[in-house]
């Protein structure tokens, strides 16, 4: 798994979601929806920024915590489109 697509996918969560939570500090396989990070509405607004950026398309039915449930789970599905 890249390294550089793991950085990129923890700068968007950094930045879009964390400075609600100050003092968390993230590993890779960190659930994002247990720990609170991002909610249900965040889910959607991350999917839509994953598209964007790196240009794939995420049906409905993927939109799980399989696969956008933590940074390594994202990283995976997004190597796993491209």
């Amino acid at each position: 798994m890249s390294e550089t697509l793991r950085a990129e996918l923890r700068a968007i969560i950094q930045d879009g979601y964390l400075h609600l939570h100050p003092g968390i500090e993230l590993a890779d396989d960190d659930d994002l929806l247990a720990l609170g990070v991002i909610d249900s509405l965040g889910f959607v607004e991350l999917v839509e920024q994953v598209e964007e950026r790196y240009g794939i398309a995420v049906r409905d039915i993927e939109i799980t915590e399989e696969h956008f449930g933590s940074i390594a789970a994202i990283a995976r599905f997004v190597e796993s489109r491209r």
